[in-house]
């Protein structure tokens, strides 16, 4: 996508506080000249797809950047137009993320992430365009995967991740629900465990299972928060056949227990808490 889009969040409107777009811009062009000021929103992040300055470099075409909080956003061109896409975002969700995936920040990060830009920045503005309201559940999983993403691209730059482990990964976020084996996961792509288990830890940093029981985590999380389904429900939804091996995994991830957690960050009306299927 090169063309310019806008989005500016209507006034008002009540959200959880998880995650909120407040504004963003795809292949917006600025005269020259260099801003300065400080962020007030959790998390500004930023791409620039021509020559300017960011923080204290200088050259930054195909560089991104996420300052937060506090920090001082100093960047643009004092000699030329220059031309970047942008995204403002508030919510816990949204610095969460940023911890987890362990993003530098307030930095700009040299990395080939045009293509993982583009398709995840078209996405969230498809969603923020295409509805009357901010549907938080969706926005808050494209973030995340967005910021996997750059993550992921700085951690390997020099690894390009094998077709066989793309389809392997796609597998997996295909059937969440069901109670996958590593010989079933390595057996989609034609591997054996001991081969797809060891490229699998070299391109992503962990083990299969550990990847599995993480997304399965996440999402089990995103249910809790945004939906008022049964701990058993939202066992059965991730994968799990017995809800209390469910909430003994969840406790070990989380920290918490499903109830509490959902306690703490559902933005919903808690129908189900209390309810004979929840531990």
């Amino acid at each position: 996508m090169d063309r310019f889009l806008l989005y500016r969040s209507p006034q008002g409107g009540e959200h959880s506080g998880r995650i909120r777009v407040n504004s963003m811009g795809i292949h917006e062009v600025m005269q020259p000249g260099v801003l300065s000021y400080p962020q007030k929103a959790a998390c500004l992040l930023m791409y620039f797809h021509t020559p300017a300055v960011a923080g204290n470099r200088e050259n930054c075409a195909g560089c991104f950047i996420a300052w937060t909080h506090g920090s001082i956003c100093r960047y643009g061109n004092s000699s030329a137009p220059w031309d970047h896409s942008w995204c403002v975002l508030e919510g816990d969700a949204v610095s969460l993320s940023l911890k987890l995936h362990n993003l530098p920040l307030n930095r700009a990060i040299e990395a080939d992430v045009q293509g993982i830009w583009s398709h995840h920045f078209s996405a969230i503005m498809n969603e923020l365009t295409s509805h009357v309201e901010q549907d938080e559940y969706v926005l808050e999983h494209e973030f995340d995967l967005l910021i996997y993403e750059l993550s992921r691209s700085i951690r390997s730059p020099e690894l390009r991740i094998p077709d066989r482990l793309r389809k392997a990964e796609e597998y997996m976020w295909k059937n969440l629900a069901t109670p996958l084996t590593l010989t079933e996961i390595a057996e989609s792509v034609a591997l054996s465990v001991s081969r797809f288990s060891s490229l699998f830890q070299q391109h992503y940093g962990e083990s299969p299972m550990q990847y599995l029981n993480r997304k399965r985590m996440n999402l089990a999380a995103q249910f809790l928060a945004y939906h008022t389904d049964s701990c058993k429900q939202v066992a059965e939804r991730t994968g799990f056949a017995d809800q209390f091996h469910f909430s003994r995994r969840f406790r070990q991830f989380w920290g918490v227990s499903p109830q509490k957690f959902r306690e703490k960050q559902s933005p919903l009306t808690q129908c189900a808490i209390g309810s004979k299927d929840n531990v």
